[in-house]
């Protein structure tokens, strides 16, 4: 990690708890918590707001960071690299948990701008699926936005059961992360979509829709006896 990134971070988590002693503490209280220039922060960030927006950007290239520590981490099977995910966002909330009992719905959930913690929590997912050679051919099909923002929404879920979590540890919330992450590569690793698609296009090559829909000729079978007695009502 570059030294800039390295006193970016260190900016916003310093502002973090500039934030909670004053939500509209100046550049220049912030700079003097540091022991550095107002000016040498501005050139680094441009107001108060995105300094604040960078500390969940930056739990991200944390994350990636960790990922680079890991020697072994090809051999990661699906649950264990979104459990990764998982929980090393929830360690480096758990270092500034004040900071973001207050601040996530606003900055994270609500927030209509270009996100760039749920942008870059979406790549991420991306990427830990593209990477995985186990996931069953049919399951590609279903990777999309829709299952990227479906998994965000439910690790905001997961950062709701953190926030109330009074287990030791948070063991509780622990668990919860590695038991969604199993199910999820359960879903995926398992030939049940296979099977469901295999199931899907059996139905349909033989079924009376895909007749109807491509033959001129095809007539809708009677349902009941009194539809056969009034279509021959009809030829008399």
């Amino acid at each position: 990690m570059d030294k800039e990134t390295l006193l970016k971070i260190k900016i916003s988590e310093a502002a973090t708890g500039r934030y909670l002693s004053n939500s509209r503490f100046t550049i220049q209280s912030l700079a003097e918590t540091l022991d550095m220039s107002a000016k040498d922060i501005f050139e680094l960030f441009p107001n108060r707001r995105s300094i604040l927006d960078y500390f969940y950007e930056s739990r991200i290239i944390l994350y990636k960071e960790s990922v680079k520590s890991l020697e072994d981490y090809s051999e990661f099977t699906l649950s264990e690299r979104l459990n990764h995910l998982f929980l090393t966002l929830l360690d480096s909330f758990e270092e500034h948990r004040e900071f973001i009992l207050n601040t996530y719905k606003e900055k994270v959930v609500w927030d209509k701008r270009r996100n760039a913690f749920r942008r870059l929590f979406k790549e991420e997912l991306k990427t830990i699926f593209s990477n995985d050679p186990k996931i069953t051919r049919s399951a590609f099909i279903i990777q999309n936005e829709l299952l990227w923002k479906s998994i965000l929404l439910q690790f905001h879920g997961l950062i709701a059961f953190w926030s109330n979590d009074s287990s030791r540890m948070r063991e509780n919330s622990m668990a919860l992360a590695d038991k969604w992450s199993s199910l999820i590569e359960e879903i995926f690793y398992t030939r049940i979509i296979d099977k469901g698609f295999d199931l899907g296009k059996f139905l349909w090559m033989n079924s009376s829709l895909n007749k109807c829909i491509t033959d001129d000729d095809f007539k809708f079978p009677s349902l009941c006896k009194s539809d056969q007695t009034r279509e021959e009502k009809k030829h008399e």
